[in-house]
C-alpha cells in the first residue's frame, strides 16, 4: 500500500507540476504581491511584483510575526485600512501610501503570499501549487504579432552596477547579497514579463542581465525606450536606476532571430 500511495503522489506530481511565479501573477491579475519563504529563522521575500528593493529587504520578519498574523495554513487573511498597520511595518515608506487592504495566505508548504487588495480562493488554490520555475518560453507564441510593419526590438539590460550601487548604500541591512540579489532580479523579470512587456519575451541570461524582445508598431529611438524602462524602474531601484545600462542589439524578424538572441550568452 505504501509504495502504490507513493506511486500515486509521483502521478500527481508530474501530472500537476505547480505554477511559475509571473504565470501566477498574470493568470489572477495581481498588481501588488510577494512570497515569502523561510530561510534560517526568518521569513524572507523570494519572489515579487509591485515591490520596491528596500521593501524587499524591510519584509525579512521572523516566524512569531507570522504565526500571530496567518496562524493557519489554508486560510485566507484579510486586513483592512484600518487593522493593517502590523502588516505595513514591512513596506518601505514609498510603499505605505499606496496600500490599504492586504491579504495574507501561508499554503501547506509554509510559504506565504502577502498580497494588495482581497485574494480569492482561486489563487489561493494555485498557490498551494506554486513552485520556483520561471515561465517556460515559447516564442512561436510570439509568431502572430510579427506582420509586416512591425518593429521587433532586442534589449539587452544590465543590472549588476545598479544593485552593486544599491548594495553600498544598505549593506548594514543585507546580510545574503546573492539571495537580496537573486529577489531582486526576480522582481525585475516579473515585471517586464508582467507589465512591461508580455510572456515569452524575457529570459534572464545571468545572476544580472536580462534579454528582453519588445515587438512595436513603429521603429522607436532606443533614446526614447531607454528613458521609459528607466523612469519605470525607479520604482524599483530609485535613483541607482543611474547605473542600469541597456544595450540595443538590433532587430528581429522572426521567431528564429528572436530565440536566437535570447538564447545567446
Amino acid at each position: 500500500m505504501g509504495l502504490l500511495s507513493r506511486a500515486n503522489n509521483l502521478d500527481e506530481i508530474k501530472s500537476n507540476p505547480g505554477i511559475s511565479f509571473s504565470d501566477f501573477i498574470i493568470k489572477h491579475s495581481l498588481k501588488t504581491c510577494a512570497l515569502l519563504e523561510k530561510k534560517d529563522s526568518d521569513y524572507k521575500v523570494s519572489d515579487s511584483i509591485g515591490f520596491d528593493a528596500e521593501s524587499i529587504l524591510s519584509a525579512t520578519s521572523t516566524s512569531d510575526f507570522w504565526d500571530g498574523i496567518c496562524k493557519n495554513s489554508g486560510q485566507i487573511y484579510t486586513f483592512s485600512n484600518s487593522d493593517n498597520r502590523q502588516l505595513l511595518q514591512l513596506f518601505s515608506f514609498n510603499m505605505k501610501d499606496n496600500l490599504k487592504d492586504l491579504s495574507v495566505y501561508k499554503n501547506s508548504a509554509g510559504k506565504i503570499i502577502i498580497c494588495a487588495g482581497s485574494l480569492s480562493q482561486a489563487a489561493a488554490k494555485d498557490f498551494e501549487s506554486i513552485n520556483t520555475q520561471r515561465h517556460n518560453n515559447n516564442i512561436l507564441n510570439l509568431n502572430p504579432l510579427i506582420k509586416e510593419n512591425t518593429v521587433v526590438l532586442l534589449l539587452k539590460i544590465d543590472f549588476s552596477e545598479a544593485i552593486k550601487s544599491f548594495y553600498i548604500s544598505e549593506k548594514d541591512k543585507i546580510s545574503d547579497l546573492d539571495f537580496f540579489t537573486k529577489t531582486l532580479m526576480n522582481e525585475l523579470y516579473n515585471r517586464f514579463t508582467c507589465r512591461y512587456n508580455i510572456p515569452d519575451t524575457t529570459l534572464q541570461i545571468n545572476p544580472f542581465v536580462l534579454k528582453s524582445v519588445f515587438i512595436t508598431d513603429k521603429e522607436y529611438s532606443l533614446e526614447l525606450i531607454s528613458h521609459h524602462i528607466i523612469l519605470n524602474l525607479k520604482e524599483v531601484l530609485n535613483n541607482h536606476t543611474d547605473y542600469i545600462q541597456i544595450c540595443f542589439a538590433g532587430t528581429a524578424d522572426s521567431c528564429d532571430k528572436i530565440q536566437s538572441f535570447l538564447q545567446a550568452e
